[in-house]
């Protein structure tokens, strides 16, 4: 009579295969990450796409010029944003509709639509943010407005412009405050000049990397005309706390009112001619400076 011997694995063999699981789990996940990552970059790229081509479909029917990336109404400042009048041209009319352009942003009605939550205003690499207040729906997205003389002066750039476009200690990018932007008058270039950019993860404030656990001190969703920002630079200070504006940390260092992307290296940013681009957050401060002014007469460098 013959015996049939059944054979296990040993507990050193179940050991051994958990291990190189193991090793193969670790291998794959940064795999998988970087796959995930890329596509959220690519969604993210192709958000910026659309309002660019928004932005120039807007031109089309407005004398080729840009909206103003905020206007003051009856004497009431931050009136409106550039975004409602964008929704037209990005397949949602039937929401630009209910805005009242006679009625401040965060009022009445306005206040209702503010609160409508679009995939094309959110980049999907963004980490986790709190609610805004009155239920405002996020946006990732700014208008680049202008550049600040002490962002020249905090990176030691000489020559401030003081071409048409300045004004006071700013000088102005494609979408300024206030005036539509002429494209005639982007003497620098429209594939030279930014046009809007990533300002990310408000109103949640991030520094570095981090977030803080306060909030940033305007910008809270993409109806509000603060989303716009004009690039100082900032010293990193003490975490949680306001930085000093006016310094050489100039890409990915805040979310206050500056360049900031949950992008590893740099931010996506939409230029004037439509094009969207990776900007390294390792560009030169002078170079920085080139592709936000309009008609300051620099020519960038490598970015």
């Amino acid at each position: 009579m013959s015996r049939h011997l059944r054979h296990g694995f040993t507990l050193i063999e179940l050991l051994v295969v958990i291990a190189i699981i193991a090793i193969l789990i670790g291998l794959l996940l940064p795999a998988v990450q970087k796959v995930r990552e890329a596509a959220a970059r690519m969604s993210c790229q192709n958000n910026l796409k659309q309002f660019g081509l928004a932005l120039h479909n807007y031109a089309g029917a407005n004398d080729n010029k840009f909206p103003a990336s905020r206007v003051t109404v009856g004497g009431v400042s931050k009136f409106r944003s550039w975004t409602p009048v964008a929704l037209a041209y990005v397949e949602q009319d039937n929401v630009g509709r209910l805005w009242d352009m006679n009625t401040k942003w965060n009022t009445g009605t306005n206040l209702t639509t503010s609160n409508t939550a679009f995939k094309l205003f959110v980049c999907p690499s963004t980490a986790t943010r709190m609610p805004a207040p009155n239920g405002i729906a996020p946006g990732d997205y700014g208008s680049v407005n202008a550049i600040r003389r002490r962002f020249y002066t905090a990176n030691g750039i000489p020559n401030f412009p003081v071409p048409g476009s300045a004004a006071g200690d700013e000088a102005l990018g494609a979408l300024a405050k206030e005036v539509d932007t002429p494209i005639l008058a982007i003497t620098d270039g429209t594939s030279n000049t930014i046009l809007i950019a990533e300002d990310a993860g408000r109103p949640s404030l991030y520094q570095q990397g981090k977030v803080t656990g306060g909030p940033t001190a305007d910008g809270w969703g993409w109806a509000d005309p603060d989303c716009g920002f004009s690039v100082d630079g900032v010293i990193p200070g003490t975490p949680g706390t306001s930085w000093t504006t006016g310094g050489p940390c100039i890409i990915n260092c805040t979310n206050d009112s500056e360049f900031y992307s949950f992008h590893s290296g740099g931010i996506n940013a939409c230029f004037a001619d439509g094009s969207v681009k990776f900007v390294r957050q390792s560009i030169a401060p002078a170079t920085l400076a080139a592709i936000v002014t309009r008609d300051a007469g620099d020519i960038p460098g490598d970015y």
